[in-house]
């Protein structure tokens, strides 16, 4: 397993279980308007890419839609396996890689990857995208956020690869994580040919584009 790999299970080895399941209760309710974008669009199956607690997992499961999600963090896939059983949901949760996501191709409508981007080298941000892209049927759709830099992201001791991303240093509890802050032009880069269906800035800076594949 990768460094950055490791960081992200010991991440979520290390969460209080009481505290992901209040943010699984929220994230059942939430992305209305994003449920009702894609089923404009005929959106009926998704992946959730790297999907973390289970955020969009639950939320577009709880919408009625048929889901698939894995996560490189074994830990990860488990968290969402329980949320989707507490909250009485179904998907399909799995253990893998966004450079590498095991599915046939064209086998989803849509694609998520929230705030996944940004943890990737610039290289294998591309890789994953182009996975991403691979696994959804043409003319389907895939959803995108990026984080905005907070002070701390930018000033805690890190050592800096060539392509602008940050490997935090043992000196952090973030030791182990790669963030590569996604800019305009770094953005711009990445989605480069990617037709814009639907974008979002929260109040926090955090982008949600949805774009057309």
């Amino acid at each position: 397993m990768a460094r950055t790999d490791r960081y992200w299970e010991a991440s979520w080895a290390s969460e209080d279980p009481a505290r992901l399941a209040s943010f699984q209760d929220g994230w059942s309710r939430a992305c209305g308007d994003i449920g009702a974008l894609f089923r404009a669009h005929g959106v009926e199956t998704i992946c959730d890419g790297a999907c973390g607690f289970g955020a969009y997992t639950l939320a577009l499961a709880a919408q009625g839609f048929a889901v698939s999600a894995f996560d490189i963090s074994p830990t990860a896939a488990d968290i969402t396996r329980q949320g989707l059983k507490r909250l009485g949901l179904t998907a399909e949760v799995k253990t893998a890689s966004l450079l590498d996501t095991g599915y046939p191709d064209a086998s989803f409508d849509a694609a998520v990857a929230a705030s996944v981007l940004d943890h990737l080298t610039a290289a294998d941000a591309q890789r994953a995208l182009a996975e991403l892209r691979r696994i959804v049927k043409p003319g389907g759709l895939l959803l995108v956020s990026f984080d905005t830099p907070e002070e701390d992201d930018l000033t805690l001791p890190h050592d800096t690869l060539p392509d602008g991303s940050f490997i935090y240093t043992e000196a952090t509890d973030r030791a182990g994580m790669l963030f590569r802050p996604c800019g305009g032009p770094e953005r711009t880069a990445l989605l480069e040919g990617l037709e814009t269906v639907w974008e979002r800035t929260a109040a926090s800076g955090k982008q949600t584009v949805v774009l057309a594949v």
